[in-house]
């Protein structure tokens, strides 16, 4: 969601503006290992992503199954989130997303539930 925030001009992390509040509907991910370890990981996630502003109400124009995707790397403890050169370096993009696609399946995208 980092770079989410980042996109529409906000910081990484912290609150929002006065007044404006975003929510994000996620569909569906993909996550692949960029090395035999399975330590470094490229997420890929297909999103909506609305905003509601007060006084004004909801998006007129929300955005809508949006891909983005982060890199993640096991630090022992946790995961953290990198953008060493040497492992975006590595990133494909992967089939597009499509809930009825034998391709995306095959490629490894997972449609997520609410339920």
């Amino acid at each position: 969601m980092r770079k989410i925030r980042e996109g529409v001009g906000l910081p990484p992390s912290g609150g929002t503006p006065d007044g404006i509040t975003f929510s994000t509907n996620v569909k569906a991910v993909l996550a692949n290992s960029l090395d035999k370890t399975g330590d470094i990981v490229v997420v890929w996630v297909v999103y909506d992503r609305f905003a509601t502003i007060r006084g004004k109400g909801a998006d007129d124009d929300p955005l809508r199954d949006e891909t983005t995707n982060l890199i993640v790397k096991w630090d022992g403890s946790d995961w953290k989130v990198t953008t060493e050169a040497k492992y975006t370096a590595k990133v494909k993009f992967p089939h597009s997303y499509d809930p009825d696609s034998p391709y995306a399946w095959a490629d490894g995208w997972r449609e997520v539930s609410d339920g």
